[in-house]
């Protein structure tokens, strides 16, 4: 039996064994592990019992701490709204905070240095490289394109006229958390909070567009949580502007993709952010003429791209979680059989590119930016296989592994 899934944002509230009837529903309904749903009682009892005992998890419990990926369905799933997905968390923080991180999860974090998206971006054309560089001006204003680290990595996807009039703003250095939160690392969200408040009242900001669907939640319903104070300021979604450009006809659409398939890829914050917010890039894909086919996992229960398979703090950014997890994404998006793939994340662009090297997804993957930029008579640069060719270099030639862990510096 599929249980109904009732929207619920992110709150900052234990999980309530006292009202969880163990019926197993958050495990045997869970999108990526789909535990039996014998098992699936055992494994959540277990859990709460970890509350009491962290260091009592059966092996197969661990395997469950390990394989979750915080994509919080659980939570919209629970019939009893226990928050599941928070009981993964507080378990992963208590871990983190007695043990620290693996090792290899410093070439992730997003205040390392080096890290993953600094190898990319000291990698990038001269073009793209000036455009970061001018982001990270400080010079105010009081309406801007906010564009998230993944679009830091990938700048040459604003290379057009559709954000004519908007100043950018915005770098590495001023990322929102989404990583440390889905970590269960609170304390480095906190720290983010702080920082990312003194950041928007320098730039002086009221309104902030964000294409980055993780970027919008964290400023709208997440960092709040956790001290950030971003009052005056309004968090825009860029997808909702895409659409109402279109519709209106302020960029006439002079190539159509008439009888081509697409399949989406979905952002897990989207479930979290708003309700069915998912809607909005198949709305936008329907207005240049395709026809969305969906995949098994998709929307409220879609997989991740495959990067959260390395969050929990048992796999610290494992490669072969990653590998497992990316792989798992792209046989729910081949069942679906489209002739393109669409994401609305850069970062899942940029995992979905590694694909071709990892596995076989068959479908050429486009950010809606591009085919946006396509339908209104530009040619966007496609340059995400060189990018995610030297995410995936990057990783193998810095990521060190071993059994020694350690504690992240703070947020500075």
């Amino acid at each position: 039996m599929i249980m109904d899934r009732v929207f619920r944002k992110y709150q900052r509230t234990p999980f309530d064994p006292d009202h969880c009837t163990r019926c197993g529903v958050c495990l045997s309904q869970c999108p990526v592990m789909r535990l039996p749903e014998a098992r699936a009682k055992k494994e959540i009892e277990s859990l709460i019992r970890c509350l009491e005992d962290p260091d009592g998890a059966s092996a197969s419990t661990r395997e469950v701490l390990r394989a979750c990926t915080s994509c919080f369905a659980c939570n919209l799933i629970c019939p009893e709204d226990c928050r599941p997905a928070n009981l993964f968390l507080d378990l992963w923080h208590r871990a983190y905070q007695k043990q620290g991180m693996p090792e290899r999860a410093r070439w992730f974090l997003p205040h390392s240095r080096p890290n993953f998206r600094t190898y990319v971006l000291d990698r990038l054309p001269p073009d793209d490289q000036d455009a970061v560089r001018a982001w990270a001006s400080l010079e105010p204003a009081e309406t801007i394109f906010y564009p998230g680290c993944n679009l830091v990595t990938t700048p040459y996807l604003t290379f057009s006229h559709i954000f004519d009039g908007l100043p950018i703003r915005g770098g590495l250095d001023y990322c929102c958390g989404e990583m440390y939160f889905r970590m269960g690392a609170y304390d480095l969200v906190e720290q983010t909070a702080r920082k990312c408040t003194e950041y928007f009242k320098r730039l002086q900001a009221k309104t902030v567009y964000l294409q980055c669907t993780a970027g919008l939640n964290m400023f709208t319903n997440i960092l709040p949580q956790f001290g950030g104070d971003f009052s005056g300021i309004q968090f825009l979604a860029f997808m909702k502007y895409l659409h109402e450009k279109l519709a209106s006809g302020t960029w006439p659409i002079v190539k159509r993709f008439d009888g081509k398939t697409v399949a989406v890829q979905d952002s897990c914050h989207a479930r979290i952010y708003e309700p069915d917010f998912h809607e909005w890039p198949r709305k936008v894909l329907a207005m240049l003429g395709f026809r969305v086919v969906e995949a098994p996992c998709h929307g409220a229960l879609a997989l991740c791209c495959g990067i959260a398979s390395g969050f929990s703090h048992e796999s610290g950014y494992h490669q072969l979680d990653l590998i497992a997890g990316q792989r798992a994404c792209v046989r729910n998006l081949r069942a679906a059989r489209p002739d393109v793939v669409a994401v609305y994340c850069s970062g899942c662009l940029e995992m979905m590119s590694v694909s071709r090297y990892v596995a076989r997804l068959g479908s050429p993957v486009y950010h809606i930016l591009e085919l946006v930029q396509e339908a209104i008579g530009e040619s966007p640069p496609r340059r995400h296989r060189q990018v995610a060719f030297n995410f995936l270099i990057g990783t193998l030639r810095n990521q060190r592994g071993g059994k020694r862990r350690f504690t992240p510096p703070p947020v500075e």
